[in-house]
């Protein structure tokens, strides 16, 4: 996957806005809303201080400075930004924390035939 800086935004989801069921999309797409439900790409995730999610998010990589309560499983780096929360599993093989962030979960760091057989299972 190219740089985060370098990942133009293909979609968003303003402030006040809430999306109930499942996403499914390519590139990088922007949370400064509500979602309640399942979030599936092969790039990027990027949920703004005002971002919410609820449920199961399955990328390659997520920017979050907002709150994720559920599961989170990225396949190449989850980066926690200062205003971020995240409540309940992280599964990756490259965790970066910035001073600020609340982490409230089961963390797995985890390789590439790990991911195979977690992803299998979920």
């Amino acid at each position: 996957m190219n740089d985060v800086d370098d990942l133009p935004v293909t979609g968003w989801l303003g402030m006040g806005a809430l999306w109930k069921g499942d996403l499914e999309y390519e590139g990088r797409v922007r949370i400064d809303g509500t979602v309640v439900g399942t979030i599936r790409t092969h790039d990027l995730l990027d949920v703004g201080a005002a971002g919410r999610i609820e449920g199961e998010v399955h990328v390659a990589q997520a920017l979050v400075g907002g709150v994720i309560e559920g599961t989170l499983h990225a396949t190449e780096r989850v980066t926690l930004l200062p205003t971020a929360v995240v409540k309940g599993r992280v599964l990756t093989p490259w965790l970066d924390i910035r001073l600020g962030a609340q982490l409230r979960a089961e963390v797995e760091v985890i390789r590439d035939a790990q991911q195979e057989s977690s992803s299998d299972a979920s």
